[in-house]
C-alpha cells in the first residue's frame, strides 16, 4: 500500500512539473514570434515565464522583456532588467541541458546591443551564443547568429567580409531548407536576403562612380523581397534602403515615396526609433532636393517631437543644424543664430570640456547678437573672434592628426617591410633543432624530443592543439611540459604555439595568392584558431600590423 501511494505521488509530480516546462516553452515560442503577434501580445506571454524558479527562464524573461521594451521606444526603464539577466547568467551553469537557453539568452542580448546601436557589444554576444549552438549541435540557431554576425560587420562597415559572409550563410541556409518549416526558412531567408541588398547599397554608397553594379543589385534584391515577402517589418526596412538608396542616386521623388511607405509601417508596429530616423531621412531629402519649405515642416515636428519624449540623439542634434542653414537660405538672421548656437551647443556638449566651454561663450555672443540690435558691430566683432578661435582650434585637430596618421602610417610600413624582408630570407622559421641545446636529463630530453617532432609535424595547426593535447601526447603532464618548454626555448608554451602559427600563416600568404581572398575566419582555421577574432588579435601582437594591412601589401608588391 505504501508503495503504491509513493508511486502515485511521484506520478503527481512529475505531471506537474513536466506540465510547466511544457507551458514555459510554450511561452517562449510566443516571444519569437513577437512581429506576427505583435509586441503587446508578446511582453503579456513573456511575463508569464517569470513564475518559473529556474535560473535560465528567469534570465530568458529579463532579456526578452528588454528587448521588446528597447525596439519600441522604451529602453529608458531596461536598466534594471540588466542587472537581472547578469545575476541569473551567473548562476547558470554550463552544461548540456542549459546550452540551448544560454545561446537565445545571449542571441538576445545581442539583438538588443543592435537596438541600442552597440555592434561591438552585440559581436560580443553573438559570437558566446554561436558557441553555445554549435556545443548543442543546433544547426538552425547556428546559421541564424552566423546571419547576425554578418548583419552587425554591415553595421561596422566591413561591407567586403560581410558579402562574403552574408553569401555563405544563405548557402548554408539552402544545404539545411529541410530543417526548417517552409513558412519559417522564408522568413528566415528573406531577412538574411535584405541584409545583403543593404551591403550592396552601403557598397555602392561608399564610391557610386567606382562602385554602380553593386545599386543594380541593391535593386534587384530589394525588388525581388517587396514582391516575395509579406513580413511588414522586412517591407519597412526594404522601403527604407530604396528610399536611401534612391537618395544617393538623386532620385530624389522616388526616395521620398520610398521613405513615406516606411514610415507608414514602422507607424502601425509602433517602432518609435525607427520612426524618428524615417522623418530625419525625409527632411535630409527634401533639403537635398531643395525642397526647403517641407525640410523645414519635417524638422521643426521631429524637433518637437523628440524634445517631449526628451531623446537627444544625433538625428536631433543635426536637424538643428538643417535648420539653421534653411533658415540661412530664407535670409532670417534670427533664425539661423538660434538653431546654429543650439547646434553647435549640444555637440560641444558630446565632447570635451574644453569644446564645451567654447560653446558656452558661443551661445553667450549669439544672445547678445540677438538682443542688443544697439551693439550689432561688437557683436560681429566677437563672432568672427569666436569663428577664428574655433577655426585655429580644427586647424590644430587636423595637423594633430594628421601628424599622427603620418606616424601611423610609417611605422606600419616599417613593420611590413621588416616582415617581407624575413620572408624572403626565410629567418621567420623559429622552430627549435634537437641539436641547438644539451639535455642531461633523460625524461626532459625525451620530452622535448618528442614535443619537437610534433612541431615538425605541424601538430600546432590542429584546432586542438593545447598545452593539455600535448602533454596527452608525450604522457606527461601539463606543469611538466611547460617548464621543460619554457626552461629550453625560453618562451611560454603558448607563445611559441602562437609565433609557429603566425609565422607559418605569413609564409604561406606570401607563396599562395588564392589564400589573401580567405576571410579572416578562413585564415584562422587553417592555422588552428577557433575564431577570426583571437586569430586577428595574436597576428596584430605578433607583426605590429593586421592579416588585412599584410595581405594588401604583399598584393601592392606584387608578391
Amino acid at each position: 500500500m505504501e508503495k503504491r501511494i509513493t508511486v502515485f505521488l511521484f506520478l503527481i509530480v512529475f505531471s506537474v512539473v513536466f506540465s510547466q516546462k511544457k507551458d514555459i516553452q510554450f511561452y517562449k515560442d510566443k516571444f519569437f514570434i513577437y512581429q506576427k503577434i505583435g509586441v503587446d501580445s508578446a511582453l503579456v506571454y513573456v511575463d508569464e515565464i517569470f513564475s518559473s524558479q529556474n535560473d535560465a527562464d528567469q534570465a530568458f524573461g529579463y532579456a526578452a522583456k528588454r528587448y521588446l521594451l528597447t525596439i519600441t521606444g522604451k529602453k529608458e526603464n531596461t536598466q534594471p532588467y540588466l542587472l537581472k539577466i547578469n545575476h541569473y547568467l551567473n548562476r547558470i551553469p554550463e552544461i548540456e541541458n542549459n546550452y540551448r537557453n544560454l545561446s537565445h539568452i545571449y542571441n538576445i542580448l545581442g539583438n538588443t546591443d543592435m537596438a541600442n546601436h552597440q555592434p561591438e557589444e552585440a559581436l560580443k554576444k553573438f559570437i558566446k551564443a554561436d558557441f553555445f549552438a554549435q556545443k548543442n549541435n543546433d544547426i538552425c540557431q547556428h546559421i541564424k547568429i552566423k546571419g547576425n554576425i554578418a548583419y552587425v560587420k554591415l553595421n561596422i562597415k566591413q561591407t567586403d567580409d560581410a558579402i562574403v559572409e552574408t553569401h555563405e550563410v544563405l548557402s548554408l541556409l539552402k544545404e539545411n531548407k529541410k530543417l526548417y518549416e517552409p513558412q519559417t526558412f522564408e522568413v528566415i531567408y528573406n531577412n538574411i536576403f535584405s541584409n545583403l541588398g543593404h551591403l550592396y547599397s552601403d557598397k555602392f554608397i561608399s564610391d557610386p562612380q567606382k562602385n554602380r553594379v553593386y545599386a543594380d543589385s541593391a535593386l534587384q534584391n530589394f525588388n525581388q523581397l517587396l514582391r516575395s515577402t509579406k513580413d511588414k517589418k522586412l517591407l519597412a526596412v526594404t522601403y527604407l534602403k530604396l528610399g536611401t538608396l534612391n537618395n544617393k542616386k538623386k532620385n530624389y521623388s522616388e526616395a521620398t515615396q520610398y521613405y513615406l511607405k516606411s514610415l507608414n509601417v514602422y507607424q502601425d508596429l509602433k517602432f518609435k526609433d525607427e520612426i524618428f530616423n524615417l522623418k530625419y531621412n525625409l527632411g535630409v531629402n527634401f533639403y537635398e532636393s531643395d525642397d526647403y519649405e517641407r525640410s523645414k515642416h519635417n524638422f521643426l515636428a521631429l524637433s518637437q517631437q523628440m524634445e517631449k519624449d526628451s531623446l537627444i540623439n544625433t538625428d536631433y542634434i543635426f536637424a538643428q543644424d538643417y535648420l539653421s542653414k534653411i533658415y540661412l537660405a530664407e535670409g532670417k538672421t534670427d533664425s539661423v543664430a538660434f538653431y546654429n548656437s543650439k547646434f553647435i551647443g549640444l555637440y560641444k556638449r558630446n565632447s570635451e570640456i574644453e569644446k564645451k566651454n567654447i560653446a558656452d561663450i558661443y551661445k553667450e555672443i549669439n544672445s547678445k547678437n540677438l538682443n542688443d540690435e544697439i551693439d550689432k558691430s561688437s557683436s560681429m566683432l566677437r563672432e568672427r573672434l569666436l569663428f577664428i578661435i574655433i577655426l585655429f582650434l580644427l586647424l590644430g585637430c587636423i595637423i594633430a592628426y594628421l601628424f599622427y596618421q603620418i606616424r601611423k602610417k610609417k611605422k606600419i610600413k616599417k613593420h611590413l617591410d621588416d616582415i617581407l624582408l624575413q620572408v624572403k630570407n626565410n629567418s621567420l622559421n623559429i622552430q627549435a633543432k634537437r641539436n641547438q641545446f644539451t639535455i642531461s636529463n633523460e625524461k626532459e630530453a625525451e620530452i622535448m624530443e618528442r614535443f619537437l617532432e610534433l612541431v615538425e609535424k605541424k601538430f600546432y595547426l590542429k584546432k586542438e592543439y593545447n598545452q593539455a593535447y600535448v602533454a596527452k601526447k608525450l604522457a606527461t603532464n601539463t606543469t611538466y611540459l611547460s617548464q621543460t618548454v619554457n626552461k629550453y626555448i625560453k618562451k611560454s608554451f603558448s607563445e611559441y604555439t602562437n609565433e609557429l602559427r603566425i609565422n607559418y600563416i605569413l609564409k604561406e600568404l606570401s607563396e599562395d595568392k588564392k589564400l589573401r581572398n580567405y576571410t579572416t575566419q578562413a585564415l584562422a582555421d587553417r592555422v588552428g584558431y577557433r575564431n577570426g577574432i583571437s586569430f586577428a588579435r595574436t597576428f596584430k601582437e605578433k607583426t605590429g600590423v593586421t592579416p588585412f594591412q599584410y595581405i594588401e601589401k604583399l598584393n601592392d608588391e606584387n608578391l
